[in-house]
């Protein structure tokens, strides 16, 4: 049997690494709250998978939206590093109201 991060014999990963690497087993989107240092204006929210742009009056942006898998997450991160954002922190928000969570965690004027 292979070890974690190692191939087994038919040259696939282990079942376990094939668990870590996803981000669900369901095909539904899972909602995610980006924090980043910097502002881009809500014009920008299209090439960063129609996710919602938040303003913070502390200079740094929220983004929040669901993301399907983690490759539509990693384009997402690596278009913010394509910008020079600084990455702050990246959260999963769990739960049926996860909108809701969001905008109660985030009430706070642009």
């Amino acid at each position: 049997m292979a070890k974690e991060g190692e191939k087994d014999k038919s040259g696939l990963f282990s079942s376990k690494d094939e668990a870590q690497n996803q981000l669900s087993g369901s095909s539904e989107a899972r909602f995610f709250e980006i924090h980043v240092k910097g502002h881009l204006d809500s014009n920008w929210s299209q090439w960063l998978e129609g996710l919602e742009v938040k303003l913070l009056e502390n200079g740094q942006m929220i983004l929040f939206g669901p993301i399907v898998d983690q490759a539509a997450l990693m384009g997402v991160l690596n278009k913010l590093g394509r910008l020079n954002l600084t990455l702050l922190s990246v959260n999963e928000v769990k739960g049926s109201n996860a909108r809701s969570q969001y905008e109660q965690h985030t009430n706070t004027k642009p």
